[in-house]
């Protein structure tokens, strides 16, 4: 082989090892940047919450009804709540068509808000692909991958 050839084939390589790095850089920047802002609905002017009397309603919760072996398990969410396979998820199944990191869950005032991570498969509210943050309501029907849970 000519030293032309040899020296081709490096610059070659070297370009390829740095389009490696990029992209697990890139794919390392976008998962860790992927978070959702949620106002608070009917908030006051001037910030200010008005004081309601009232019963004190229970903080919601999913329940489980895909698949059949956790069947109705019930999940209080009392704050942030990521549904995936990754261990470093609060709520982890193992679902081949769920997404390590496949969706977020908080509270929000009125329900759940709802937030695909990027997943592959996608998730959806009672048959509707999530896009873009979502409130859930009591009754709600959430797919995560092949996983199935109700809204209560």
């Amino acid at each position: 082989m000519s030293d032309a050839l040899l020296t081709l084939l490096r610059w070659c390589l070297l370009a390829l090892v740095y389009l490696f790095f990029f992209r697990v850089l890139q794919a390392t920047w976008s998962g860790s940047t992927t978070s959702v802002a949620v106002r608070r609905v009917g908030a006051a002017v001037g910030g200010h919450q008005p004081v309601q009397a009232g019963p004190v309603e229970a903080p919601p919760h999913l329940v489980v009804l895909e698949p059949a072996a956790r069947g109705g398990q019930r999940v209080e969410v009392t704050g942030e709540l990521t549904i995936g396979r990754a261990a470093g998820c609060q709520l982890i199944f193992e679902d081949t068509y769920l997404s390590q990191r496949h969706a977020r869950v908080s509270p929000a005032e009125g329900g759940l808000v709802i937030e695909d991570l990027g997943s592959t498969n996608g998730t959806y509210i009672n048959s509707q692909r999530v896009t873009k943050p979502v409130l859930g309501r009591r009754g709600d029907r959430v797919q995560f991958g092949g996983v199935i849970m109700e809204l209560a």
